[in-house]
């Protein structure tokens, strides 16, 4: 088991528009947000265990670009957790499905974690 304790202090967090320019009329805007933490170091404190379920959009409107950065961020959380935690993943559009059930994070559990990742597809309408 190991803890993380940080260096420093600051969180920063920016948000970043899909599009340059918009239209003056009424319209649904997207953003992409960047949070960036502090880098840190091992510590030899214990820390808690983790038990997270991601809650994933598949519709359509999330086809193409939006839904890989979605695999990737989930892939990217999968790889932070220790063995001693817990993840499961629920993907929904006009249906739930719970792809993972909150298990073990074992290096056995992420690879087949990975798989099911990476072979998620959009779907229909929320």
């Amino acid at each position: 088991a190991r803890h993380m304790t940080s260096m420093a202090t600051a969180i920063n967090l920016s948000f970043t528009p899909e599009y340059e320019v918009v239209s003056s009329q009424k319209t649904k805007l997207t953003f992409n947000a960047n949070l960036r933490a502090p880098e840190v170091v091992e510590d030899t404190a214990k820390r808690s265990t983790v038990s997270l379920t991601a809650v994933i959009d598949k519709s359509g409107s999330m086809s193409g670009e939006k839904l890989e950065l979605v695999k990737q961020t989930c892939d990217f959380m999968l790889n932070q957790l220790s063995s001693k935690d817990k993840m499961g993943l629920v993907e929904y559009d006009s249906d739930v499905n719970e792809l993972i059930p909150l298990s073990r994070t074992s290096d056995v559990f992420k690879q087949e974690a990975q798989t099911v990742i990476a072979r998620m597809e959009a779907g229909s309408c929320t």
